[in-house]
């Protein structure tokens, strides 16, 4: 069994073994503004979501992560509709995700059934 909860201060250690990218104030403003998720599979911690929003007005979900042992089973699925639902609920209508360049992030998304709206050309 599996729940999804808003990120809190006691989630810090956990969330900082997974996203090696924010700092620490920039974690309290997202626990503070319930922007960051938690997702628990039998009271353990396996994934996260945080988000931002872009132009001030569009949810953008900048990180999604599930534990590897757990991929593949529908976790990432369930964290990304319980935030889209959120988002909705919030009075959003349309958002958006960052895939990296990763074949396996690029077709999670897809079949979600978001679409690419940009991307990076790089030159040589």
């Amino acid at each position: 069994m599996y729940s999804i909860r808003y990120a809190q201060e006691s989630d810090k250690e956990f969330w900082f073994t997974v996203d090696k990218i924010i700092d620490e104030k920039t974690f309290e403003r997202k626990i503070r503004d319930n922007m960051c998720y938690i997702f628990e599979h039998c009271r353990q911690k396996i994934g996260i979501l945080r988000y931002q929003l872009f132009q001030d007005n569009i949810p953008f979900c900048n990180l999604l992560v599930i534990h590897p042992e757990y991929r593949h089973q529908g976790c990432g699925k369930a964290l990304l509709r319980f935030w889209e639902q959120d988002m909705r609920e919030q009075g959003y209508f349309t958002a958006m995700v960052c895939a990296k360049i990763s074949e396996d992030i690029q077709h999670f998304y897809r079949k979600m059934g978001y679409r690419e709206i940009g991307g990076t050309n790089h030159t040589g």
